[in-house]
């Protein structure tokens, strides 16, 4: 479809008709791609964050942090100063 076909289609209102599916088919796959990445990613910072609330106030101290910190790491709004 060229730019004519479009211009045509849009000025009366209507939709140009559907080419390929493959197109259709690559953005939903590319969707679902990034809606898992981001459920990964989400799942390994709470594991992380579990691992780091089941240390000792010892272990904890020995990193540099405290229990007070880890609802910043977690947020992402932590700074060492």
């Amino acid at each position: 479809m060229n730019l004519s076909q479009n211009t045509w289609f849009a000025s009366r209102g209507q939709h140009p008709p559907l080419q390929d599916a493959g197109v259709w088919l690559s953005r939903l796959k590319a969707g679902l791609r990034s809606i898992l990445a981001a459920r990964a990613a989400r799942r390994r910072r709470a594991q992380e964050m579990q691992t780091l609330y089941s240390f000792t106030d010892r272990e904890l101290w020995d990193l540099g942090l405290g229990r007070s910190d880890l609802p910043g790491i977690m947020n992402g709004t932590y700074r060492r100063d």
